[in-house]
């Protein structure tokens, strides 16, 4: 082996305080709060300490569509992390479904899922969700007229940085915005949702859906620890209406 050649060696996932990169260790005291099961082998990358979400926002999130859509059987989770929604979503719906680019994403979800029993409920694919969207050649074939009956999405922020910004520009969300998102998703569920930074542009949200054909758009306001966290905007027939 040359001087230039390195081995890289493949990242720990299950971590103690001591082993936890130095980046990561402010997150450590919120692990049960992340996932309870956190002492059972839960795994997760160092940037998915800081962007699964909480289980218990994960959870309200997956009540809320079970109250909203009785009925909902199949459901996708776009960008799915590590797991957080994908295990909230698949306790209570039949089949869940975990979509993410990243290959260490996809393993810590099969495995968080397995520790937490749920999974012969879920499947993953591993690919780029905007491509993915363009053919049905992936879709499960047991869903009615090739529809999802939710599909929800935590799209990347741009790591912890984006509480700094005054305003989060939902129209320049990178790797993909909220625009692209909808359009991708619109095809494969009428209803369909987001979890996105508390700083969004709310006039671009209103606008966004005005502009696909929704007359309203519900807005939740996600607490941790009393203090707002984040916001879960939902599209779709389905969330129209008073609860």
């Amino acid at each position: 082996m040359s001087d230039d050649e390195v081995i890289l060696e493949p990242e720990l996932l299950m971590h103690t305080l001591h082993t936890l990169p130095k980046q990561c260790k402010k997150y450590w005291n919120k692990r049960y709060k992340i996932f309870s099961k956190y002492d059972e082998g839960v795994f997760l990358s160092s940037e998915l300490w800081y962007s699964v979400t909480p289980e218990i926002t994960a959870e309200a999130t997956a009540l809320l569509v079970k109250k909203l859509i009785p009925d909902c059987k199949n459901v996708l989770d776009v960008c799915c992390g590590g797991g957080g929604n994908t295990i909230q979503f698949a306790k209570l719906f039949e089949r869940v479904g975990g979509v993410d680019i990243n290959p260490t994403n996809v393993k810590c979800s099969r495995h968080n899922c397995l520790i937490y029993g749920v999974s012969e409920k879920t499947w993953f694919i591993e690919g780029d969700w905007l491509e993915l969207a363009k053919s049905p050649k992936w879709l499960p074939e047991d869903l009615t007229d090739g529809k999802f009956d939710f599909v929800f999405c935590s799209p990347p922020w741009g790591g912890p940085n984006y509480k700094h910004q005054l305003t989060f520009d939902l129209n320049v969300m990178q790797p993909f915005n909220l625009r692209e998102l909808c359009n991708s998703m619109m095809p494969l569920a009428k209803n369909f949702g987001f979890f996105l930074p508390r700083n969004l542009d709310f006039d671009q949200l209103r606008q966004i859906g005005w502009e696909l054909g929704f007359p309203k758009t519900r807005v939740v306001c996600l607490r941790q620890d009393s203090r707002p966290m984040a916001i879960l905007a939902i599209f779709g027939p389905s969330f129209e209406n008073d609860i």
